[in-house]
């Protein structure tokens, strides 16, 4: 399998989306804090843990490997 097939079977990846949407909206929340002033102060600490776990819970709940897609 060469680079490019490798590359577009991770755009057939919907763990690969949801990471990079995860991404994006992690660098928005950060630069515009918009989520945070409607969660309260003892919470907020706990934000930045909110995309790794959704991560492994996709991962976990991934039932194809990505060779074969």
């Amino acid at each position: 399998m060469n680079m490019l097939d490798k590359i577009k079977a991770r755009f057939k990846s919907k763990t690969y989306w949801l990471a990079m949407t995860g991404a994006v909206l992690t660098v928005m929340e950060v630069n515009s804090q918009f989520v945070t002033q409607f969660v309260g102060a003892d919470m907020r600490p706990y934000l930045i843990a909110f995309w790794p776990v959704v991560m492994l819970f996709a991962r976990e709940i991934t039932t194809t490997a990505l060779s074969e897609k």
